[in-house]
């Protein structure tokens, strides 16, 4: 679907803000003047003028710093909260396009911000950024360890301090994203795990290979967890010489609780 958004802010019910006045605004910015500010936005200097008007006397704050010298004369200057509007505005607009983004990716959470955010906006360095909800906290003196459900069938734990449960405000079922080096994640074949690494690492996911890249230090390997997750492991190759890996083999992404970072909103 090639559906569009636009924002229109209003107050008391009557409009303030819409494209065009954002527009005019951006244009006053850019100009120093009204009367420039109409010609670049498009529109006449009279449509410019009562618009700031109109927006300067509906808010407590004005929006527009005018300086007398005669129709088409004179300066003008965007105030703070002038600046600060159209920033809000563009901000906006980021976030409808995500919407309408989600709306046609149909693995997309539409009842989650964050969810949204991680899977269209947030860009960070860790190589693995996955969403999920809270399923339960265990609790400790100086430490609690969460439980994070990102599907029905893997949940990954997070060992955080007991003040970052408070600061991020954590509860069961709240959105967050985890984020996970790759450098920090090994892997396992089963008959492997069995034999030596099952009590090491505390988070074990099965998955599927997908990929591999390999050069003479280190193997980049992805594991498809469902269709849509995928985690990466960075791997030197010293430690998969008691492994033999190939394409669609099942294989376990090993990692500890204490290198998983949380990110929640609040």
């Amino acid at each position: 679907m090639n559906l569009t958004a636009i924002a229109t802010l209003q107050m008391n019910n009557k409009m303030f803000a819409n494209p065009r006045r954002i527009a005019l605004l951006k244009a006053i910015d850019t100009t120093g003047s009204i009367s420039q500010g109409a010609k670049l936005a498009g529109i006449s200097y009279k449509a410019a003028f009562d618009a700031i008007k109109d927006m300067n006397n509906n808010n407590e704050q004005p929006l527009v710093n005018c300086e007398k010298g005669g129709k088409g004369g004179g300066g003008a200057t965007l105030t703070r909260f002038g600046q600060r509007l159209i920033q809000m505005y563009d901000l906006l607009n980021k976030i409808q396009d995500m919407g309408l983004q989600a709306l046609n990716d149909e693995n997309a959470p539409l009842d989650s911000l964050l969810g949204i955010m991680s899977r269209f906006s947030l860009q960070t360095s860790a190589r693995n950024q996955l969403f999920g909800h809270i399923h339960a906290i265990e609790t400790h003196d100086l430490h609690d360890v969460v439980t994070i459900a990102i599907t029905e069938q893997h949940n990954i734990l997070a060992t955080i301090t007991h003040g970052s449960t408070l600061r991020l405000r954590l509860k069961q079922n709240k959105d967050v994203v985890t984020l996970i080096k790759g450098p920090a994640i090994t892997i396992c074949s089963e008959e492997n795990l069995i034999h030596g690494k099952r009590d090491r690492f505390d988070n074990q996911l099965l998955g599927t290979i997908t990929a591999m890249k390999q050069d003479r230090q280190s193997t980049e390997i992805t594991i498809s967890l469902t269709d849509e997750i995928s985690i990466c492991a960075f791997v030197d190759n010293q430690d998969l010489m008691d492994e033999t890996l190939r394409l669609g083999m099942p294989i376990y992404a090993l990692f500890h609780s204490t290198h998983v970072i949380v990110a929640s909103m609040r």
